[in-house]
Parts: structure tokens; sequence; C-alpha cells
């Protein structure tokens, strides 16, 4: 028989405080069932009778439990060009700028990178401008807390619905069918992948491992998770991770004019580091 778990009000409030302490997402109470439903798998697999055992497990072994913990609880939504006109600003204005400088570099950072979508993305736009150019080196990082969806972004095999917003052009480009367990899915090739370099990264750590700074930094669709104070701290860090004359993306829904003056607006939720 299987055991329906019932998370109560005082678990639930335990589990979403460290939920805002590792990764500052403040979770409502309507939350609460998302939560119960995501959890409820973990419990089975580590035959637990209750939340209440699960919060002591996760505290005991908390430097084991708590990857699979967020991992669990953050949600990751994305497509491949979502919100395009991002990615036409890219290709339209600044990439031509860069060329016209003759820059060597372009570092580019997808902060809250999910499954991949979005710093593929970019690796396709880049590439199309200099394919008949001579090519600066593009660096492109991709991050996220969760070590699940970077797996998958790694592996970049992708359902064929979740490359229906790319050109069929780019797709012959970028993709090969696969084959076997593979079938029907598109997989992104190795010239692609070797673009991208994934790692795991905690948006609220207070140091960053990277030692240079970006031309641009996406940040979309993570911040409205955040309470004030977070994305206050977050855009600061930001400001010190782009160059003078670098840009900061954010989500068609999000907003940053109320909370710094960090940064003038410069297109539809972009931004460019105030000097």
């Amino acid at each position: 028989m299987i055991k329906n778990f019932i998370l109560e009000d005082r678990e639930f409030n335990k589990l979403r405080d460290i939920v805002y302490e590792e990764a500052g997402i403040k979770l409502g109470d309507v939350k609460k069932i998302l939560m119960q439903s995501r959890l409820t798998k973990r419990l089975r697999e580590l035959r637990l009778d209750s939340f209440l055992d699960y919060y002591n497990y996760l505290v005991e072994n908390y430097n084991e439990e708590k990857v699979n913990f967020i991992n669990l609880i953050t949600t990751n939504k994305t497509d491949f060009f979502r919100e395009n006109d991002h990615f036409e600003f890219i290709k339209e204005r600044l990439l031509p700028e860069y060329e016209k400088r003759g820059m060597k570099e372009i570092r580019i950072w997808s902060a809250g990178c999910s499954t991949g979508e979005e710093p593929y993305t970019i690796a396709m736009v880049t590439t199309e401008y200099f394919k008949t150019k001579q090519s600066p080196e593009i660096l492109i990082l991709a991050t996220d807390i969760d070590t699940q969806v970077l797996q998958k972004a790694k592996n970049g095999i992708y359902p064929q619905e979740h490359v229906s917003t790319v050109e069929p052009d780019y797709i012959k480009r970028y993709f090969s069918k696969g084959t076997g367990p593979d079938q029907g899915a598109y997989i992104v090739n190795d010239t692609l992948k070797k673009s991208v370099y994934f790692r795991r990264l905690n948006l609220l750590q207070e140091q960053y491992p990277m030692k240079k700074q970006f031309d641009i930094i996406f940040c979309r669709n993570v911040i409205i998770y955040f309470d004030r104070d977070t994305q206050k701290r977050l855009f600061n860090k930001f400001y010190n991770y782009l160059k003078d004359d670098g840009y900061l993306l954010i989500g068609h829904s999000e907003n940053i004019t109320s909370i710094t003056d960090k940064f003038i607006l410069a297109g539809r939720t972009i931004y460019k580091k105030v000097v």
C-alpha cells in the first residue's frame, strides 16, 4: 500500500526557511502543496515515514542532502530563443559594436541557465554572426544551483517539442537527430557544446569563483523568486562582475529601476552598467 505523506505547517515553515537561506527563494503559503508533491518521492526513496523525519534527515546530513533538496524545490522553465528581442539586440547592436572595436574576447554569463536552452541560444547567435568573419574568442559561462538541470544541459538532448522555437536552418546546423534511446530527440552538436562551460553556482554565495568581468550577463526570470533585499545584493554583484560598458539582461516580467540605480535602461529589460 502506498503511503500518502502530509506536509504539516510546522515542517513546511522549517523547510522553506532552508530554501530561503540556501537559494534566496521565498516560498509563499500557496507553495506548500508544491513542496509536498516534489518531496514525496524523496521520502519514499529514503524510506522515511513523515516530513518531520525528512527534516531531521536533512539537518543531520546537510552537506550531502541539501543539493537534492534544492534540486527538487527550484523551478526550471526555459526555451530556446525565449524573449527573442534580447538575442536580436545582441545580434544587431552589440556584436557589430564588438566587431568594430576589434575585441579579441567576448565573455557572456548565463546565470540561472536551467537545462541549457539559453546559453545554447547565445552560442548559436554568436556563432552565426561570426561564421564568415574574423571571430573573437567567445566564452559562455552557464551556471545554475540545480545539479540535475545542469547535467541535462551538458547532455544537450532535447525532445522535439523543445526545439520548435529554433529556426529550421539552425536545427540543421547545430543539432543532430537522436537514435536508439534518444530516438525522436535532438542533440546539440559538439561544436556548440564546446563553446559553453556549465558550472554549479549558488547566486547567494559570498564570493563567485570567476576572476574576470563579463561583457554581457543574462539573469532572466530568476530574480522574481527573490525578495527585494536579495535582489539588491544580487544586482550589486552583477554590477561588479560587468565590464564598464557591460549589459545586464533580465526577464520581461522583471524590473530593476526601483531597486538599484547602478544601471540605465537600454532596451526592453536590457540595462547598461552606469560608470
